[in-house]
Parts: C-alpha cells; structure tokens; sequence
C-alpha cells in the first residue's frame, strides 16, 4: 500500500511539472537523436557564443531556469537532459557518467557546436569530463564546474565528498531502500535556508523522473570515478576553468587547485545548490568569469 502510494504521488509530480513546463517554457524545448536509444531532450534560448549547462545526479534541466533567463540576452544558452533524467528516454542500460560523455560528443556533433563553454553541476561536471576524456579540449572554449571534486570517494583531508565505506550507509542505501524519503532529506541538505513544502516537492519531482535502479547505476559509477586528470589536462591546455564550491569543500578545494591546477579560477557560496538558491549572486559571478573570454582567442 505504502509503494502504490509514494509511485502515484511521483506519478502526480511528474504530470504536474510536465504541465508547468508545457505553459511555460514549451517555445524553447526540443529532441535530437542521439543514438539508438535515446532522444535527448534539450532546451534552447538565445543567440551567440554557445553556453551549455549540464544539470547534476538525476535532476533536470529545469533546474537551470534563472540561468537560461540571465545568459540567453547575450549567449546561445542550451541546457541538456541527460540519458535517464528530466525529459530524456530512459534506458535499462549504460546508466554511467563514461556512456554520458559519449552522449554529450553524439549531442555536440548533432547540433555542430563549436568551441562550446562548457558548465556542468555536481555530477553533471562528470559528463563534461567524460567528454574530455574522449575527444579533449580541442572544441571547449571554457569550463565552468559547479561544486564537485573531480573524484568524489576520498579522506577528510582530500577534496572528496566521503570515503569509500560511508557512501553505503550515507547515500546508496537510503536510495536504494527509501528513495522518495532520502530525496526530501537530499533536496534540504543542498541548500542553505529552510526550503518551503512546494519547493522540496518540485525538487523531488525532478529527481524521481530518474528510475532508482538508473540513479544507483549513476551513484556507483561516480563514487568509483575519478577525473583528476583532466582537470590537469585543462590546466595544461590553458582552457579556462572555473570552480565553484560550497564554503565546506572550500578548503580542500582550493589547496588541491592550487597545487594541481594552479590556472583555475575558483568562486565559494552558499551549499551545494547555490545557482538555484542564490541565483543574482551566482549569474553575476559566471557572468564575470564569461565577460573575460569573450575576447579569447581561444
């Protein structure tokens, strides 16, 4: 009784938000085919320099509206559903942030962008640098990642999220067991004021469009990830890289930047949630870090 009520009250959330956004935003939302099992869904607004934002662990691209707002009046903004999130098809297979970076490569070359900003959020920064790992920096203009450690498992003293033997207990468990529970608790955690009952709903919304068994499959392959090297090959390749971190990662952030990518520019507010939640201070500081390479030669 307990499951049919928590799937039909999903079930609710998930046509609500479908109808708010067919009102409200349905002039900039499209698909392409990306491969044969998935029709990306993407939004779109704006024209110029291509910006792309990649929403974060099984959320979507709603997350992202005050951005699309702000940057579509000087930027071609486009803002991506990976495969298994937001509006995207579901697979039953390939639900990794290595399969998402070749998603994110089929998506680019579909739409022939070139020499892209790149913006990634938490996990998001995953495909981004799966991407990397891929085909370089070669079409990457900049990059901007929004709080997360290139590799999530580490000590206290690394810039990590937790080691390996809390993530169990912490955040897969929880998931795996109490899903609809855990993304109450998860939506609060991620920012810094208490949030009202409809935003934790439209929160958990977003997030539980994403199938558990696809957000596990996501969780594990990201606690076992680790992406330092390209941040490094960023460094080295001069393409200008833009961190922002909550004030508790900052630490341990900006000691591992400093030494092993001393070029990167690196931002601290808020929690992890921090463009949603303070969207003006967020926009003006990206919007500095994009004003900066708009005469890049790059």
């Amino acid at each position: 009784m307990k499951l049919t009520r928590t799937f039909t009250y999903c079930l609710t959330l998930f046509f609500i938000s479908s109808i708010v956004y067919a009102d409200n935003e349905m002039n900039i939302g499209h698909y392409v085919k990306i491969s044969d099992d998935v029709n990306m869904f993407y939004q779109e607004s704006g024209e110029g320099k291509t910006v792309l934002f990649i929403p974060g662990w099984t959320m979507s691209s709603d997350v992202f509206k005050s951005q699309i707002d702000y940057f579509s009046k000087k930027y071609r903004v486009i803002v991506i559903d990976p495969r298994s999130q937001g509006r995207s098809n579901i697979t039953l297979e390939n639900n990794n942030y290595v399969q998402h970076g070749i998603d994110l490569a089929n998506f680019i070359d579909k739409l022939h962008l070139k020499n892209i900003t790149l913006i990634g959020w938490s996990w998001g920064c995953y495909d981004a640098y799966a991407y990397i790992r891929l085909k370089g920096t070669d079409n990457i203009k900049a990059f901007a990642c929004i709080d997360v450690s290139p590799k999530s498992s580490g000590t206290k003293n690394e810039w990590a999220y937790v080691n390996y033997d809390e993530w169990g207990k912490k955040f897969i468990q929880p998931t795996m067991y109490h899903r609809y529970e855990f993304a109450k608790t998860w939506a609060q955690a991620m920012v810094e004021r208490p949030l009202q009952p409809n935003e934790v709903d439209w929160i958990v919304s977003q997030s539980m469009r994403t199938p558990t068994y696809a957000a596990l499959e996501l969780a594990l392959d990201a606690i076992y990830s680790d992406y330092r090297q390209e941040v490094i090959l960023l460094d080295q390749h001069h393409v200008p890289n833009l961190n922002f971190v909550s004030q508790i990662a900052y630490p341990n952030a900006k000691l591992w930047l400093e030494k092993n990518a001393p070029h990167s520019e690196i931002k601290t507010m808020g929690k992890h949630m921090m463009f949603w939640e303070y969207p003006d201070q967020f926009n003006h500081l990206l919007d500095e870090f994009l004003n900066k390479q708009t005469s890049s030669s790059r």
